[in-house]
């Protein structure tokens, strides 16, 4: 790998990594949007120093707390839990750096380079494939789930009038 392609492959480091944080902002303010606007009881500014998961779940308790329980807020649910199983990627992400993996064959003596984040911990690598992977998911989820809030909070208001 020349230093050019070496600069080259960072740079598309960057910008994935970039649109997974940024998009999961998204699933964040998505969480505070719903705590505003969805329980009938002001609850947004405790439940804003709540952390992502916990808001989650507070989001998911409210809401399957309606009976029946309407088809496009069961699927809302759906994409909660999935925000909330992403968020672990997120993190690993957001908390460690992109790293060069030098491998080199004991045999032959050839070298191979991969960029790859791994976990502080050990354990976990996530690749470029991987971390693009995650990006799109996580940008889809998004446009998805803003999609559908509006759904959510008008049953809401239609509930409490």
């Amino acid at each position: 790998m020349t230093p050019d392609q070496h600069r080259a492959e960072l740079e598309t480091w960057r910008t994935v990594v970039g649109k997974a944080i940024v998009c999961f902002g998204e699933l964040e303010l998505i969480t505070y949007k719903c705590l505003a606007h969805i329980p009938s009881d002001r609850i947004s500014e405790t439940s804003s120093r709540l952390n992502f998961a916990r808001r989650v779940d507070l989001i998911v308790e409210i809401l399957e707390g309606r009976e029946p329980l309407p088809a496009n807020v069961a699927t809302f649910v759906k994409k909660l839990r999935r925000a909330k199983e992403l968020a672990q990627t997120r993190n690993d992400i957001a908390h460690n750096p992109v790293m060069l993996n030098v491998f080199v064959h004991e045999a032959s003596g050839d070298v191979a380079l991969e960029n790859c984040i791994a976990t502080a911990r050990g354990g976990r690598f996530i690749d470029l494939a991987g971390a693009k992977e995650f990006a799109d998911e996580v940008e889809n989820l998004a446009s998805e789930m803003w999609l559908q809030i509006g759904k959510i909070t008008e049953h809401n208001e239609a509930a409490s009038n």
